[in-house]
């Protein structure tokens, strides 16, 4: 089963995002490897995620982009912040229970 269309829409919205700020940050010269490495290790069980749902995603979801410490790398991305967002801005919300 795949996630309810607001989750499926913030988990794709949140991985492009990390995907664009990883591309950016390898265009430095200076890129930090390891902190390129912990936005994919974040987000890259996401989409399989999505595509396998069940009452405990959500939360796995939100564990899985939690693994990545923005607050180490002054100006990341914070993944939890930038997916609950979108999942507040998307229709449907009223259908997903924000604490699962």
């Amino acid at each position: 089963m795949i996630a309810p269309e607001p989750i499926l829409r913030a988990g794709l919205d949140t991985v492009s995002w990390a995907c664009i700020y990883a591309r950016n940050q390898s265009l430095n010269e200076s890129c930090n490897v390891k902190e390129l490495n912990e936005v994919m290790e974040a987000i890259h069980e996401v989409p399989r995620m999505l595509t396998s749902w069940s009452d405990t995603r959500l939360r796995e979801v939100r564990t899985h982009l939690g693994c990545f410490g923005s607050g180490r790398y002054p100006g990341s991305p914070d993944l939890v912040a930038y997916f609950n967002t979108r999942l507040s801005e998307n229709e449907g919300e009223q259908d997903v229970d924000p604490n699962a």
